[in-house]
């Protein structure tokens, strides 16, 4: 049988090396080649489909499950089961009711691991190094076949907790209501897209364990599942590993899966009472199934010209903000323009634009000449091949086009890339107008005004269920062997991510960095410049808004033709510009940069109108007491006065003081050659890149360059514990921070190994007490004074056992409790993360970028492997000591009053401070 499937999909890898031929049928456009290769089959044995893409350029590994089964599968009464089964799916104890789940194992394993739902499917993706293969695909196979048989009553409850506080987190304030109450108002009642992905907090405490197992072993079956390998993998030793562990699984019938009936929308007006600062409005329209050649238009028409004109704010003087989206699923779409009013009295102000924009939506699709036309679709083409250069993306897209595409035979010799790109070249854009006319008509429009009223409908109505935690006090088998901590690691393997990178530097002083890699036909580019946010203190906005209002003249068409996208960012201590497109735009890349920089233009009407949203923005007390969480935060890690406190945080004075003046005037004095690092990573001939960064920027002056931020730490006199006062809350957000030095140094092997067992201790408050959808530690390195970050949002009456917890996490490592295990595991999964060299041209360019801006040598990463497999726990030990020292601690939490008190009072946490934000109209 696998012999069979190998013959047939020879002849398709060769259908592929045929097919990859230039884009582009205009003699003027640039060409290039695209080589993609697919093997296809299914499982005789049960009917499952696997799609593998062998890629030789990369060492990493892509294996995802799509299963065709989603929220529209939900029962009546239990919307968010489907969700909550995909989170289950990570949690079974294959190895014994003692051992961690193998959610734990893929974290070990990957470097990557996530899944979602939606209304029509549920996808599971991990990411890892290429010889993990077998492992991945077993594991994979493992969790179809266990379903829910190895996970407990209290398990389940306990991952019930933690999705309820993944929904109570998106609806923690009453903007959360707006997707339900509009998929409520356009789909009538009982339809498949009428609830929610997520459900809501009373429905998810009706579904109980054996509704997840029913619902598992009904819909998780072989034949209604799609793998997808995508990587540096032998498609033939795939897809034996492929059939060795799915081919044993058993042939099950599948459960029926629910109809999506269409939907007419009449015009309608709905109002809800919600206790909302400001009144929100949205207008949403039924539109044809996404899966069909109309619906394809409809979806292309929309975003290309609706979205277009509706984003842009000078136009609606009547909201704050608008947002477009599209709700529902793929059978029975709707597209929704939802905005937030600056007062009730503009409602009808603001439906007249709407109806305007939607009037125009339809226009300018038979506009162009026969040249002008294949260009874009060159740039569609361009744009699509570019999109699939990280694996994670290329697996979902092959499995939208093997569950979705109508004109397609999954059993057939094309390929689906490929037939997507024919179907590109065969685009009528006259045909986009005629389905967009009269698709957006205001009498086919369904109109949900979302009044504010203190006694209307809040974020979350939480039921009377409640969940105690019992699994925290259960002792798991380390997945190690705790001996291992005792000696060091031998890294047998050298990282060849960065051989071949290449330094130069212009008589100007510009630093430039070439790394040019075999891989996918793309090239990505970083100008960084020596200057961030912090510089500026006396106009603490004045960098942020330098780089993000810049804009490419109007004349600069080339890079709009090349499809090149391009933007600027900062962070405290440096601005970077980024662009990335096609290998055969080089020069549109590099040269995009140079413009973006030289002849850029602010647009003072954009400029005006951030100010104004942004004062508006303030004056709700949401924004300012979160604002003035963060300010404590800052302050007490920082110092009132430090350039990283007082440039940090965007108010209503800060915007105040930006003009395009000033704008123009930091542009040319900062933005300068001894100031700046050209990186560019890709497929090109570097003596070629060269000519074109010298002809372009060569002729740069030296110009102005920054100091850096001073690394001096804030002198402390002890810890800090802060409590920042909101209006009623379901949560809590929670902040513990300790500071660390600033800028990498030879420690850094260690911090990261420290941080990894800090983030394993802090995940607990999810897998152990279920009281958050998340927690996490990070470093956050800069220039100046650093930081270990922890925390998280959780849930508002178990916020103190959270707070606990935490501090209880990071203090049983002070005392030494399992830290042999704990080293262990920590150690392993930074080499393992360091061991996963990623081609993606951009993370290649990020990765030169940090490297350039901290000083280090190309060959840092391989010196931080070294590091890493000789870390000793003594060394981490004495870091732990030193480091995370309790008089160093900072604990600032966001809530209402009562929960903050309770919180603190809970975790036996006295002598705190409580804030109220000194709220300004």
């Amino acid at each position: 049988d696998l012999a069979k499937i190998a013959r047939m999909m020879t002849r398709v890898m060769a259908t592929v090396l045929v097919a990859a031929n230039a884009l582009s049928c205009n003699p003027t456009t640039p060409k290039f080649s695209f080589t993609h290769a697919e093997k296809r089959g299914r499982l005789t044995s049960n009917g499952l489909r696997f799609v593998v893409m062998p890629d030789s350029k990369t060492q990493l590994l892509e294996v995802d499950v799509r299963y065709e089964v989603g929220s529209r599968e939900d029962p009546q009464g239990k919307a968010g089961l489907a969700h909550l089964a995909e989170h289950l799916m990570f949690q079974q104890k294959p190895d014994g009711p003692n051992t961690k789940p193998l959610f734990n194992y893929l974290l070990q394993t990957s470097v990557f691991v996530n899944a979602y739902t939606n209304f029509d499917e549920t996808h599971y993706m991990v990411n890892a190094r290429a010889d993990q293969l077998d492992d991945v695909i077993k594991v994979e196979a493992l969790r179809m076949h266990y379903g829910c048989e190895t996970i407990t009553e209290e398990e389940f409850l306990r991952e019930r907790d933690v999705v309820r506080n993944e929904i109570r987190g998106r609806r923690r304030t009453a903007e959360g209501l707006i997707e339900p109450l509009t998929l409520k108002a356009i789909y009538p009642a009982g339809h498949a897209y009428s609830e929610s992905v997520g459900g809501d907090d009373e429905q998810l405490t009706n579904i109980s364990l054996k509704d997840a197992c029913d619902f598992l072993k009904k819909y998780y079956v072989p034949e209604r599942a799609t793998v997808i390998v995508a990587g540096g993998v032998d498609p033939d030793k795939a897809i034996e590993s492929i059939q060795k562990w799915f081919g044993k699984l058993e042939k099950r019938t599948a459960g029926p899966r629910r109809n999506v009936d269409p939907i007419k929308v009449a015009r309608d007006k709905k109002v809800y009472d919600v206790d909302l600062e400001r009144p929100w409005v949205t207008v949403s329209w039924a539109l044809p199934d996404a899966t069909t050649p109309e619906g394809e238009m409809a979806q292309f028409g929309i975003w290309s010209a609706f979205f277009d004109t509706a984003v842009k704010a000078e136009e609606y003087e009547c909201a704050t903000q608008t947002q477009p989206a599209t709700f529902g699923g793929q059978y029975a779409p709707v597209f929704t323009i939802a905005m937030e009013l600056k007062d009730m009295g503009r409602l009808d102000e603001c439906l007249d634009f709407v109806w305007k924009a939607a009037k125009k939506a339809h226009r300018g699709w038979d506009y162009g000449t026969w040249e002008q036309l294949e260009e874009q679709k060159n740039r569609r083409k361009a744009s699509l091949i570019s999109q699939l250069e990280p694996l994670t993306s290329r697996t979902v897209q092959i499995g939208n086009m093997v569950q979705f595409s109508r004109d397609f035979d999954f059993d057939s010799q094309e390929i689906y890339i490929f037939h997507e790109l024919d179907k590109i070249g065969k685009f009528d854009q006259e045909r986009v107008g005629k389905v967009m006319k009269g698709l957006l008509d205001p009498d086919r429009a369904r109109i949900v005004v979302l009044k504010p009223n203190k006694q209307g409908m809040k974020g979350d109505r939480r039921s009377k269920v409640k969940f105690e935690s019992k699994s925290h006090t259960t002792r798991e088998e380390p997945e190690v062997d705790p001996a291992e901590a005792r000696r060091p690691l031998k890294v047998a393997s050298e990282l060849k991510g960065m051989k071949g990178a290449q330094r130069l530097e212009l008589s100007n002083g510009m630093r430039v960095v070439m790394f040019p890699i075999e891989g996918f036909p793309v090239v990505s580019a970083q100008l960084i410049f020596d200057v961030g946010e912090a510089h500026t203190p006396d106009n603490p906005r004045l960098a942020a808004a330098s780089a993000n209002f810049l804009q490419l003249p109007m004349d600069a068409q080339a890079q709009a033709r090349a499809g090149v996208s391009m933007r600027c960012g900062t962070t405290p201590d440096h601005t970077i510009c980024t662009s990335r497109g096609m290998s055969i735009y080089l020069d549109v890349v590099i040269k995009g940069l140079e413009r973006l920089i030289k002849a850029g233009e602010y647009n003072q009407k954009g400029i005006e109108n951030w100010q104004k949203s942004t004062k508006i923005a303030y004056k709700l007390r949401r924004p300012q007491q979160r604002t003035e969480y963060f300010r404590q935060q800052l302050v007490a890690l920082f110092g009132p006065d430090h350039p990283y406190t007082r440039t940090a945080l965007t108010t209503p004075d800060a915007v105040g003081k930006v003009g395009r003046d000033a704008l123009s005037s930091f542009r040319n004095k900062h933005y300068s050659a001894a100031n700046a690092t050209l990186v560019v990573v890709g497929q090109f001939d570097p003596k070629r890149a060269e000519e074109i960064i010298r002809e372009n920027f060569g002729s740069w002056g030296k110009g102005h360059k920054d100091k850096p931020i001073a690394r001096d730490p804030f002198k402390r006199v002890g810890p800090a514990f802060v409590g920042v006062l909101s209006d009623e809350d379901p949560q809590v957000d929670v902040s513990i921070t300790y500071p660390a030095p600033a800028g990498i140094d030879g420690q850094e092997g260690a911090r990261r190994v420290l941080n990894e067992m800090l983030n394993d201790k802090i995940w607990e408050i999810r897998s152990k007490l279920g009281s958050t959808y998340g927690t996490y530690s990070r470093r956050d390195v800069r220039v100046g004074p650093s930081s270990y970050d922890l925390g998280g949002a959780v849930d508002a009456p178990r916020a103190g056992e959270s707070l606990k917890a935490m501090r209880g996490g990071i203090d049983s490592l002070r005392q030494g409790e399992d830290f042999e295990a704990a080293f262990a595991r920590a150690r392993r999964k930074v080499l393992k993360d360091l061991l996963a060299e990623s081609t993606v041209t951009s993370q290649l360019a990020s990765q030169l970028g940090e490297i350039s801006r901290y000083g280090l040598d190309f060959s840092f990463h391989n010196t931080l492997l070294q590091q890493v497999a000789a870390v000793s726990m003594a060394q981490v030990r004495a870091l732990l000591a030193k480091e995370l020292d309790p008089a160093n601690e900072i604990i600032v939490l966001l809530g209402d009053r009562p929960s903050v008190s309770k919180a603190f009072a809970d975790a036996g946490i006295k002598d705190i401070k409580l804030i109220e934000p000194d709220y300004k109209e």
